[in-house]
């Protein structure tokens, strides 16, 4: 689901979609456009900045998200005491990364009686694919509200009562 690292930016001129590829992509019954790239000074983002911006992943989450990838099968009470967090915040983030798709919940009957909750890492594949997903669909809320700046500048243009022309101001 992810693009290779060397796929180019396509668009289709009929509407406007993106993708990703590094070969033909069709949209509307017709090949996509490779988008040329243009020198936008935005630099590249760090796997940290992007867990927190997208995923509102936490430093204390991640913490907690590599103790599970490394420890396998572990209880908030295990996770508690490796991580040195207290158990309420353990199973705040927890609930967190099962709601990502990182790590699996599953509840387990105790022979004396009662019950505990487990948790252990997903497949990496399965996390690639649930993160890249996730993403698609934030870059796609993103690209909504950067669209929806120029429809709000023209909208607010129209909406002025004044014979003047509004596009002036934006001349300076």
């Amino acid at each position: 689901m992810s693009p290779p690292s060397d796929a180019t930016l396509f668009e289709c001129e009929t509407c406007g979609n993106l993708g990703f590829g590094d070969g033909e992509i069709s949209c509307c019954d017709g090949p996509m456009q490779p988008v040329e790239e243009e020198q936008v000074s935005v630099e590249e983002p760090s796997l940290d900045e992007l867990l927190r911006t997208v995923f509102d992943m936490s430093e204390t989450e991640l913490d907690i998200c590599l103790c599970v990838m490394e420890g396998g099968e572990l209880t908030v009470p295990d996770l508690a005491e490796d991580v040195g967090y207290d158990r309420s915040v353990v199973a705040r983030h927890l609930d967190h990364l099962v709601e990502l798709g990182v790590i699996d919940k599953h509840r387990r009957l105790l022979e004396e009686g009662g019950q505990i909750y487990v948790y252990t890492p997903n497949d990496a594949d399965v996390v690639t694919r649930r993160l890249t997903g996730a993403f698609a669909n934030w870059v796609q809320d993103a690209t909504a509200l950067i669209d929806s700046i120029s429809r709000e500048k023209v909208e607010a243009m129209v909406e002025v009562d004044t014979d003047t022309p509004q596009w002036k101001i934006y001349q300076k």
